[in-house]
């Protein structure tokens, strides 16, 4: 099957928020325990949308007019990217379950890398749930490196539940010092 990384539309929406809640219900790749409503959705949307700083990409099968949404990625401001912060991004990808394991994670991850580094940003941070050895694999696959743990810093299923933290430095070292 041929797939297709395209920047996000209002229209995928919908699916990204199924990828999502079944997430909340049933995963721990996050930590929120309730589902979020269309409106939640959209005002994500909105605030990643107003600027390129912070894209979302979306993986669908090739081809066809009821093309299928298979995951997303997308980068968001690391701690608001104040001041020292601005050159760094928080990376984020969720794959549809029916889908995992079939080289869609890394494609979004790897689209997520090139455009951070045509952003010029330098640092790219990922937080992962310990548990999940297929991402912190997938990760460590495109160099990112484990930096650190946040042990039991989350509760969900009735467990506590440890982060680990990854880092990805980018090759981009012109930055404009200001």
């Amino acid at each position: 099957m041929d797939y297709v990384i395209r920047p996000v539309k209002r229209s995928d929406l919908e699916a990204i928020n199924k990828i999502y809640n079944r997430e909340i219900r049933e995963g721990t790749a996050t930590w929120h325990t309730e589902e979020w409503s269309e409106s939640e959705r959209l005002d994500w949307f909105i605030t990643h949308t107003a600027t390129d700083s912070q894209p979302i990409f979306v993986c669908t099968e090739e081809g066809g007019e009821d093309e299928k949404l298979l995951g997303f990625s997308y980068l968001t401001d690391y701690r608001g990217s104040r001041g020292g912060f601005k050159y760094t991004r928080e990376s984020t990808v969720y794959v549809d379950i029916e889908y995992q394991r079939r080289g869609i994670g890394k494609q979004l991850l790897s689209c997520l890398i090139e455009e951070a580094r045509r952003l010029g940003l330098h640092v790219l941070i990922a937080w992962i749930d310990s548990s999940n050895i297929g991402s912190i694999l997938l990760h460590e696959n495109l160099n990112f490196e484990r930096i650190g743990i946040e042990p039991e810093t989350g509760y969900k299923f009735g467990k506590w539940r440890s982060n680990i933290e990854m880092s990805l430095l980018l090759d981009f070292e012109s930055h404009d010092k200001s």
